[in-house]
Order: C-alpha cells, then structure tokens, then sequence
C-alpha cells in the first residue's frame, strides 16, 4: 500500500507543473470551477484596472447592461455616448465626459451638476485665483463638491478638482445608487473606489448617509445666487463672471448693455401650456410627469390628496408633509417635511414643493414627481397634482 501511494504521488509529480496545485482524477469539473476565485476575489488586494471591475464578468473590459449591478437611472448617467455599453473613457478611472458646461445653454442654480472637471474648469471658477475653488466661487449642487473635497476643508485644489487617479463617482446621484431605496448606501451600491467610500462615511458605520454624500444644502449663503455670481459685488454679473454659454447671457442681457442686472438674471416669464394632471403614486421613488422644462420656466402646481406612510392608519400625509404630530424619519430632501411632494429637473438636486403653487425651473430637463420618503414600500396611496409651465420671455 505504502509503494502504490508513492507510486500514484510520483506520476501525479511528473504530469504537473511546477508551482502548480495536483487534481485529483475524481475530483469533479463543477469542484474545480468552484475552487477558482470569483470576479470580486481576482480584484481583491490590487488596484483596479478599470472601473466597475468587479461587474465585468466576462472579462472583456466592458460593462453590458446585464452584467450592471445598480439603478438603469445610474447606468444612464455612465453610459456617455449612450450605446447600451460601458467601454472606453466611461470605465477608466479619472476619466471625465467630454462636457463643457460653459458652452452650455443652462440657468444657473444650486441644482445644476457641474460637468467641466478639467484644468480648464477650475480656472474658470476660480475667481481670486488663489489655486482652490471655495464655496462662494462654487454655483453648482453641493453633492459632487462634497465628492471631490477629500480632505474636508471646504474647499477644493486643483488635484482634488481634477480627480485624475480617483474614482469617487462625482458624476452619480445619491438617490440613483440607493437602489433598494432605503435611505443609505451599502457597499454592495457603491460603485466608486472602497478608498472613497472610507472616507466619506464619517462614522465609520459602514454604510453611508444622504448627509455623508450630499453635504448640507442650507450653508449660509447659498440661496442668493445672482450674489454669488456678481464675485467682485459691483451689482451685476459681468460675462467673465457667467460659466454658462454666451448665447444664454444674451438670452439674459436684455438691454444689450454687456451685463446682466439683477432683474435680467432673475426673468421674466412669456406663454403658457395646457396644464396636465400627473399622479404620484406613494411607493414609486419618482413619476415621470412627460413635461420637459427649460431653465427659467415658471411652474405651476395644484396638489391635492392624501397618502398612508406606514401600516398605521394614522399616519397619513397631504402633499404638504406629514399630519402626524412629531413624526421623524429619513427623508430624500432634508428641507421638505417628511411626506411632502417634492421635485427634481433631469440630475438637478431636489426640490421641496409642499404646497407651494409655483416653483422657477432651476435646470432645463424632464420634470420628476416623487414623495419625501426614503423607505417606500409601506406606502399607499397618490397625490394629484396638475402642473402647468410658462416660459420664460425671450427678447426680440
């Protein structure tokens, strides 16, 4: 028994490289498949190639949409050229679209992404040119701010601005990688370097909250954005002061006198359209309206029903926020009350509707409906709202 066993170990020897791991004859097909590593495994403990890595399951250095793990919201927002694909530029790390925001017909607002991550973008913002982009030289939505400023000091230098070796996915929306909904992101919804998601989540909880990736909305002074436009505070923005196209500052500059007032940058508004009636279904995270708006329209809103926000018949919420006395839970928008109806254009940050009747369009895009709650599958119910759009007037 002792020469046979030898016998079997040395022709085992001979058959198999050196380095290498003997199979047994019995062992199964299926037991061999099982003891190489998984996709997620053959990444662990190196940097990644490309991004999205651990997706790639054929190993072919694209990302299919059967392959992608996460929102079709969020694969939309990857997808560049729109191909039904993630190759090329849109899975290297630190690669950025090919957008320029300045050539860009847009209103300026705290809802706009800004898109221009380049040498030529942080130029541009930087005002005082002092090397950092401060919050009073920054007019864009705080989340990819947040993203972007690593070190947390309120401010972003022009590595942190480039990004060129980081995969933060500024790019990405919160509430697009929150697919289950629940008001945080696991790991298993980050699609962005475990290097960014340390050191986002603040707490070290393991997972991340809407405040960790968003930042907060209300720092002081960011509601007057013609004030943070006008940078040298002489009461009007000049066209070096404007990041948007020169076909939107004239759109603006009424007078033609080269600069905009106030009053020309704040609007005023032309014709109306039909209103339509959307509703807001309670479990659905946002309702598609159909209604495409351009930055500056005036939007019109009458809102009307009830909806339950729980099991509990009691409580229950108009498009105003919720009618149970003190009732606390996570919300999608921090400034709205829990239950309320709120709003986002396109990518734009949301926005707090209440009952609010009308609402200046932040961004130009399609106009989303949804309910201030981060956990929808208790609700029930649906709002009525009948929305109605004014353009902005447009000079002759």
């Amino acid at each position: 028994m002792l020469v046979g066993a030898f016998l079997t170990s040395a022709v085992l020897a001979l058959h198999c490289p050196i380095g290498a791991v003997p199979v047994r004859e019995h062992e199964s097909a299926a037991g061999r498949a099982a003891s190489r590593p998984s996709t997620d495994e053959q990444v662990a403990g190196r940097p990644a190639r490309m991004r999205f890595e651990t997706m790639d399951r054929n190993r072919d250095g694209e990302i299919s949409r059967d392959e992608w793990r996460g929102s079709a919201r969020s694969f939309e927002v990857h997808d560049w050229n729109g191909d039904g694909r993630l190759a090329g530029n849109e899975v290297r790390i630190g690669a950025r679209p090919d957008r320029t925001p300045e050539e860009a017909d847009h209103n300026p607002s705290w809802a706009e992404r800004y898109e221009s991550w380049t040498d030529a973008g942080f130029v541009n913002l930087d005002h005082n040119r002092d090397g950092r982009i401060t919050s009073n030289e920054w007019h864009y939505e705080r989340e990819s701010f947040v993203r972007a400023d690593r070190n947390r000091d309120g401010a972003l230098d022009r590595a942190e601005f480039v990004g060129a070796d980081l995969d933060d996915d500024r790019e990405d929306r919160f509430d697009n990688l929150d697919s289950n909904g629940n008001g945080r992101l696991e790991r298993d919804e980050w699609h962005a370097s475990d290097d960014a998601f340390t050191w986002l989540d603040r707490n070290r909880d393991g997972v991340l909250s809407r405040g960790e990736v968003t930042g907060d909305e209300q720092a002081a002074g960011r509601n007057d954005q013609f004030a943070s436009l006008d940078y040298d505070g002489d009461g009007t923005v000049a066209r070096n002061e404007w990041h948007w196209s020169l076909g939107s500052f004239n759109q603006r500059d009424l007078n033609r006198d080269g600069v905009l007032s106030r009053r020309e940058f704040e609007g005023v508004t032309g014709s109306m359209t039909t209103p339509q009636v959307v509703r807001v279904n309670a479990q659905q995270r946002w309702t598609d309206t159909g209604i495409d708006v351009r930055a500056g329209d005036e939007l019109t809103f009458d809102s009307r029903g009830r909806v339950q926000l729980s099991s509990d018949s009691n409580d229950v919420a108009t498009p105003a926020g919720s009618q149970k006395p003190g009732r606390a839970m996570p919300a999608t928008n921090v400034n709205a009350p829990p239950g309320a109806l709120i709003a986002r254009i396109g990518e734009s940050e949301t926005v707090a509707l209440g009952d609010r009747r009308s609402i200046r369009a932040p961004v130009s895009g399609r106009l989303y409906l949804g309910l201030n709650d981060d956990h929808l599958p208790d609700n029930n119910g649906e709002f009525e709202v009948t929305v109605g759009t004014q353009g902005r007037a447009r000079p002759y």
